[in-house]
């Protein structure tokens, strides 16, 4: 972890709180997680990872769907609270490369969250995260987008965070040919430009 990293964390813990409470403003992302279901078939009980599921916001929409999730965040104050929003649901303090990725898995979503780690670590993330699916399983991130790879700083109230901003040439090189492009979403919110991407395991 770089130290921008751990100050990212950092900022997690000590604003778990007020950030639920702003996440809580957008919402789940119900829409993508349907989505991503109806991909792989509306299977019943498929097996969900969940990379840095925060305070469980899209974990509450995804365990309508399916008993065979799980959860992880690195940070303790963020994970405090999905434990205590959904008490029956797995949670694990972990990050996305220290995380053991369960075998033969459905799907798992990175909503917003591998976009706290530089490119070099992200291919080591997606490189487990392909054996960890199964094949025709799904992986599904949203990130923030720039056309040039880039690494920024915010600073706001709820403290430091640092950002890396892909397009989605950068995801589909780190992919290493081990997924196929099934969703591209291009969403502008506010100032900030996302990307979507579904990929499928090949």
């Amino acid at each position: 972890m770089t130290d921008w990293q751990a100050v990212t964390t950092q900022t997690y813990d000590d604003s778990a709180t007020a950030l639920a409470e702003y996440f809580k403003g957008i919402g789940p992302r119900t829409i993508y997680i349907d989505l991503a279901f109806k991909l792989i078939g509306d299977m019943p009980q498929a097996k969900v990872v969940e990379i840095g599921c925060g305070d469980g916001r899209d974990a509450a929409a995804i365990v309508t769907k399916t008993d065979n999730y799980v959860g992880f965040d690195p940070s303790r104050g963020m994970i405090a609270l999905a434990r205590k929003r959904l008490p029956k649901v797995s949670f694990e303090i972990s990050d996305a490369l220290s995380f053991d990725y369960p075998d033969n898995t459905d799907i798992i979503f990175a909503f917003s969250s591998l976009l706290h780690i530089p490119i070099e670590d992200l291919k080591k993330v997606i490189e487990k995260v392909s054996r960890s699916l199964r094949s025709g399983g799904l992986l599904y991130i949203t990130l923030k987008e720039s056309d040039t790879y880039e690494e920024r700083v915010k600073e706001d109230q709820f403290g430091s965070r640092v950002f890396y901003y892909y397009s989605t040439e950068d995801i589909i090189a780190a992919s290493n040919n081990h997924f196929d492009k099934v969703i591209e979403i291009h969403e502008t919110i506010g100032h900030t430009k996302w990307l979507e991407l579904g990929l499928r395991r090949t």
